[in-house]
């Protein structure tokens, strides 16, 4: 089964956001939040709290998946609505968003994200406060947070699309949050898009086959929701195939041609109509898939 639209998962689990923008409520005596989503999201994420009613002395923690501008942008909001909320990352995602560079960049994507969903006077301008979306505890992988009602939270360093992923695992409900870190599903769990690996290919490849020793029930996406059950752990496996297939078929486009701004353009093109997530454009895409090409045939 695939939840595409924000829902109650089970007793633990809340899906909340947009089908574009995941972010999850994960409860024990303490919530912890993961996915720090963007800030256009927020006003969809503002009436879905106020339906869930959450005493906002609970909320505890919220995790950052990774630092990249998608994942980030909703942090300002949950600061202000969970004045206790600790914001949790690994050592990476802490020290990219240290750097005002980055800060600066990423509140300036969401802030143009949110203008073009013209939603920018509901939402926080995170340009105003990019030091909101520093981080506030560093987890190591392996690392657990005990949420009380025996609910715990395990962190898993999963880097592969970027250098500072981190994959959330909730045992007790087998959920498992995987960030980006497997090619995402595009019209059923077993069509998905093309990997995207752009910090370092063998990483990724590492990583998914480190996500294939969960026995995953719940698998909650960063983007486009979560899959159930044997489509779970289907769309997994097909996850490493497919990045394995993608990687055989750019080393053979490239040594064809050898031109690794021309591969990187076919792919772009080609990634661009099935990831459909608005806020990336056809430069982005370029730059992305070029990084993981570079990857890819530097290996070889």
């Amino acid at each position: 089964m695939w939840l595409k639209q924000p829902c109650k998962v089970n007793q633990v689990v809340d899906f909340i956001g947009t089908h574009e923008l995941c972010s999850y409520v994960v409860k024990g005596d303490d919530i912890l939040i993961v996915g720090g989503s963007m800030s256009h999201a927020t006003p969809a994420l503002k009436s879905q709290l106020d339906e869930l009613a959450l005493d906002p002395d609970r909320v505890k923690y919220a995790v950052v998946t990774h630092s990249h501008f998608d994942h980030c942008g909703a942090i300002p909001f949950f600061r202000k609505r969970f004045p206790r909320l600790q914001v949790l990352g690994t050592a990476a995602s802490a020290e990219a968003l240290a750097k005002p560079k980055v800060a600066g960049y990423n509140a300036r994507m969401n802030d143009e994200a949110a203008e073009q969903a013209a939603v920018l006077d509901q939402c926080l301008h995170v340009c105003d406060c990019p030091s909101d979306l520093a981080i506030d505890r560093t987890v190591t992988d392996g690392e657990r947070i005990d949420l009380g009602r025996g609910v715990t939270v395990e962190f898993y360093e999963v880097p592969g699309h970027s250098k500072c992923c981190v994959a959330t695992w909730v045992p007790s409900c087998r959920a498992l949050f995987p960030t980006d870190t497997s090619p995402q599903p595009v019209s059923s769990h077993l069509d998905l898009s093309f990997p995207s690996a752009q910090f370092d290919f063998s990483q990724y490849v590492a990583s998914l086959r480190r996500l294939l020793e969960f026995d995953v029930d719940i698998l909650g996406m960063d983007h486009y929701g979560v899959l159930l059950h044997e489509q779970a752990r289907d769309y997994l496996r097909l996850g490493l195939a497919k990045t394995l297939s993608f990687g055989d078929e750019v080393r053979r486009r490239y040594q064809q041609s050898q031109d690794l701004d021309e591969v990187s353009r076919q792919y772009a093109r080609e990634g661009l109509a099935k990831v459909r997530l608005p806020f990336i454009t056809d430069e982005l895409m370029f730059i992305i898939t070029r990084a993981m090409i570079k990857s890819i045939v530097s290996a070889v």
